[in-house]
C-alpha cells in the first residue's frame, strides 16, 4: 500500500523521514504528535524495517491503541506489528521473558498501590512500630517510588542517607524489596526498574535487548524520568535510533516523578541529534493560542517556539469574576446549558479544575439541573471495597501464596480474626518463610488464637481448596462457587449502609464477575492471571457504569492532559489554587514554573471557545478567605480577555423569582 506523506506538513515531513540517529521532535499542543509517530513508523517499514524490530513507547494503553490503529488503517495487512505499549507494559513483556535471571518464578503477580502499601504499612511498623508507621506511610512510599524512578536501588539509599528520618525509610526500602521478593511479586515502580537493571547488570539479558529494535520511538517525552530514560537508551542500543517526541512546555508531573530536563538536555545526552519543532496548532483559534503562549513565554527554561494556529481568529476569552463558589457554580453550569441550547453538546465541553475539591459546587448545580457528566480521574471503579475483595478471593484461586490477598479476605466475611491474630499469623508466615494461606493449615503452631477464628480458617481453606480445584476448568465458575461458599453477600449486606447501598455493591460484584467471565471466554480459564495482571498496567478500565453518550466532563488540569473539548470553563482561577499554594511552598520557582505549565495545558485542551472563572471569596477551613486573581491571568495580553465582575452585592436569601431573574440574566451576558 503506497504512503501518503502529501497530508504532512513541511515540518512533519521531515520528522518522518529523517534519517538515521537520535531525533528530537519538538511537538507543540495540538501539532499532531501521534500523526508524526505513526507515519514515521509506516515511513519505516515502508523503507525496509520489520515491524517487529520498531517499539513504540507511550505514556497510556489508550495511545499505544491509538497508534496501533492507525498504522493498521494505512496497512491493514501489516505483519508483524511494531511493539507498541506503555513504558511499564513493555517492562512487564521483558520481565516474563527473563523473569528466571532475577530469581522470579512464572506468573508472578503486580502489586497495584493498596497492595504495596499493605507491605510497607507491615515493614514501617516492624521498625519504627504503629504509631509512626501510620503517621509517615505516605511520605516514605513517595520517596521510596522516586528513589525507583532515579534508578537509585535499596543499597544506594542507605549509603546516601544524610539524616535519621531518610535513614529509616532506606531500611525500610530495604525491607519492602526483600519482602516483593520473597512473594514472588513486584510493583508498578518495579516493572521499570527491574527491567533497567537486568539489561544493566547481565551480559546476556543486555546482548538481547540492546540489539532487539531497530528503531525505538517514545512518545510524550517530557513526563519520563531517569528510569525510563536508561530505559528507552539502553534499547536504543549503540546505533542510538531513537526518536522522541515531546513537549517541554507540558511537562506537568514532576509530582510522579517526571523529569522536565531529560527532554530540555536531549541536545547535549545526545550531540548528534536533529531536532525538529512543529508549531502548527490544528486544535485552538487563535484567540486561545495567542493567550496561552503568552503565558507560557514566561517561562525561562524552555526550548524556544511560539505555536502558530491554523485555524480562525476566534471568540474572545472570558474571566468572570463571583462574590462567592455558590455563585461562581451557578453561573458555570447556565452557561453550560445555554451552550447546549446553541448547538455545543456537553459531550464537547468540559470544565476543569486545579484540584478536586473544588468539585463539589459543580457537582450540585449539574445535579440541581439533571445535567449528565462524568468526573475523569476521580475514583475508580476497582478501587470500591467490595470489587478489590472479590479480585483478592480470585487472585488467591490464580496465586494462592498471594498473602496480600490472604490477609485481605482472612476476616471478610468476618471469621473471629481480629487485628492481634492477624498480626500473631502473619509473623509466624514470616518467621517460617511460608505464605499466609499454608500458615491457616498449621494453626495447631501458633499459640493464643481463638476458636472461633480456628474454626473460620479451618473453612475458608476448605472453601479455597474446593475452588482452586476447580479454576483451571471453569475459572469463573470457582469464583462464584467460592464467594457463595464463604457467604461473601453477607459481608456486602454488614458493610452497606441501606438497601440502596447494598444494591449498588452487588451490581459492581456482578460487574466483576461478568468481565472475568468475558476474559474466560476469550483466553480460557487457566488465563487468569492475564486478567489480574491486565487491571494493574491498565490505569483506566472502563467502570462499566454506562454513561450516556452526551456527558459533560469534570476533569483536573492533570488528568485533562491528552484531551481536547469545543467549550471549556477553567474554574478557581486564582492565585491560591493556579499556583497552588501547596505547590509554591514546597517547590519555590521550579514549582511556578510547572503551575504555568499546568495552566498551558489547561487552556490548549479548549478548540473554539474558553471561559474563566473566580470567586473574590472561598470557604477554607470554616471560614471566608478572600483571594487573589492568578498571577497567570496577568500575563495574558489584555486585548485577548474580556474582564466581567458578575459579584452578587448582598448577602440576602434569594426568592425563586429573583433566582431565575438573575439566571435569566445571565443567560442575556453569554457571548453571542
Amino acid at each position: 500500500m503506497r504512503l501518503d506523506l502529501s497530508v504532512l506538513n513541511e515540518a512533519q515531513h521531515r520528522a518522518v523521514v529523517a534519517g538515521d540517529g537520535p531525533l528530537l521532535v519538538l511537538a507543540g499542543a495540538g501539532s499532531g504528535k501521534t500523526r508524526v509517530i505513526t507515519y514515521r513508523m509506516a515511513h519505516l517499514i515502508k523503507n525496509g524495517m520489520s515491524g517487529d524490530r520498531i517499539v513504540g513507547i507511550t505514556f497510556t494503553n489508550k495511545a499505544a491503541k491509538e497508534m496501533k490503529e492507525r498504522l493498521l488503517r494505512m496497512y491493514p495487512d501489516l505483519d508483524p506489528v511494531p511493539w507498541l505499549s506503555t513504558f511499564h507494559s513493555l517492562g512487564f513483556r521483558i520481565l516474563r521473558i527473563e523473569h528466571e535471571t532475577l530469581g522470579y518464578r512464572a506468573n508472578f503477580p503486580i502489586y497495584d498501590a493498596s497492595d504495596s502499601r499493605g507491605i510497607l504499612t507491615e515493614e514501617m511498623r516492624s521498625i519504627v512500630g504503629v504509631g509512626e508507621a501510620e503517621k509517615n506511610l505516605e511520605q516514605a512510599a513517595r520517596e521510596i517510588s522516586r528513589w525507583k524512578a532515579r534508578f537509585v536501588s535499596p543499597v544506594d539509599a542507605l549509603e546516601e542517607a544524610d539524616d535519621d528520618v531518610t535513614y529509616i525509610r532506606a531500611r525500610v526500602y530495604t525491607r519492602y524489596q526483600e519482602r516483593l521478593q520473597s512473594l514472588n511479586a513486584v510493583d508498578f515502580d518495579d516493572l521499570i526498574y527491574l527491567p533497567v537493571r537486568l539489561i544493566r547488570e547481565h551480559d546476556e539479558v543486555r546482548e538481547r535487548w540492546t540489539n532487539r529494535f531497530d528503531c525505538v520511538l517514545v512518545d510524550e517525552y517530557q513526563d519520563s524520568n531517569t528510569a525510563q530514560y536508561h530505559f528507552s537508551r539502553l534499547l536504543a542500543g549503540e546505533a542510538e535510533n531513537l526518536t522522541v517526541v515531546g513537549d517541554d512546555d507540558q511537562s506537568i508531573y514532576a509530582f510522579r516523578g517526571a523529569e522536565v530536563e531529560k527532554i530540555l538536555s536531549f541536545k547535549k545526552d545526545f550531540p548528534r541529534a536533529d531536532v525538529i519543532t512543529l508549531e502548527a496548532n490544528y486544535r485552538s483559534v487563535r484567540s486561545i493560542l495567542e493567550a496561552a503562549n503568552a503565558v507560557i513565554s514566561n517561562n525561562n527554561k524552555r526550548h524556544p517556539k511560539s505555536m502558530i494556529s491554523m485555524r480562525e481568529e476566534g471568540r474572545p476569552i472570558h474571566y468572570l469574576s463571583f462574590e462567592n463558589e455558590a455563585l461562581e457554580a451557578e453561573d458555570v453550569v447556565a452557561r453550560i446549558r445555554n451552550a447546549k441550547i446553541r448547538g455545543i453538546p456537553y459531550s464537547d465541553q468540559a470544565i476543569l479544575l486545579r484540584s478536586s475539591i473544588q468539585a463539589r459546587p459543580f457537582e450540585e448545580k449539574l445535579r440541581f439541573f439533571q445535567i449528565p457528566y462524568t468526573v475523569i480521574g476521580g475514583r475508580s471503579f476497582f478501587d470500591r471495597r467490595e470489587v478489590r475483595d472479590v479480585l483478592a478471593y480470585l487472585k488467591l484461586l490464580v496465586t494462592p501464596h498471594d498473602d496480600i490477598a490472604a490477609l485481605r479476605i482472612l476476616n471478610t466475611p468476618k471469621r473471629g480474626w481480629g487485628t492481634g491474630s492477624r498480626e500473631k499469623l502473619d509473623t509466624f508466615a514470616r518467621g517460617n518463610r511460608v505464605s499466609i494461606v499454608d500458615s491457616l493449615k498449621r494453626l495447631d503452631e501458633i499459640p493464643g488464637i481463638s476458636s472461633t477464628a480456628r474454626q473460620g480458617a479451618d473453612n475458608l481453606v476448605d472453601a479455597m481448596e474446593s475452588a482452586t480445584d476447580r479454576v483451571e476448568l471453569d475459572g469463573i465458575g470457582a469464583l462464584r462457587g467460592l464467594l457463595e461458599e464463604v457467604g461473601y453477600d453477607q459481608a456486602m449486606r454488614e458493610m452497606s449502609s441501606d438497601a440502596h447501598d447494598y444494591e449498588a455493591r452487588n451490581r459492581s460484584v456482578e460487574f466483576v464477575l461478568e468481565i472475568v467471565g468475558r476474559h474466560q471466554e476469550r483466553k480460557g480459564p487457566g488465563k487468569l492471571h492475564e486478567f489480574l495482571n491486565g487491571l494493574t498496567l491498565d490505569s483506566r478500565k472502563d467502570d462499566g457504569t454506562g454513561e450516556e453518550e452526551d456527558t459533560l466532563s469534570m476533569i483536573t488540569f492533570h488528568g485533562s492532559k491528552g484531551l481536547e473539548f469545543k467549550r471549556v470553563t477553567l474554574v478557581g482561577i486564582d492565585d491560591d489554587l493556579i499556583p497552588h499554594k501547596k505547590s509554591v511552598q514546597e517547590g519555590g520557582e521550579m514549582a511556578i514554573d510547572e503551575e504555568r505549565r499546568l495552566f498551558y495545558v489547561a487552556m490548549t485542551r479548549a478548540m473554539d471557545e474558553l471561559l474563566m472563572t473566580r470567586s473574590v471569596s472561598r470557604r477554607r477551613f470554616g471560614k471566608e478567605v478572600d483571594t487573589l486573581e492568578s498571577r497567570f491571568v496577568t500575563e495574558i495580553p489584555e486585548e485577548l480577555v474580556v474582564r466581567k465582575d458578575v459579584a452578587r452585592q448582598d448577602d440576602e436569601p434569594v426568592s425563586e423569582e429573583q433566582y431565575q431573574d438573575f439566571m435569566a440574566q445571565l443567560r442575556g451576558t453569554i457571548p453571542k
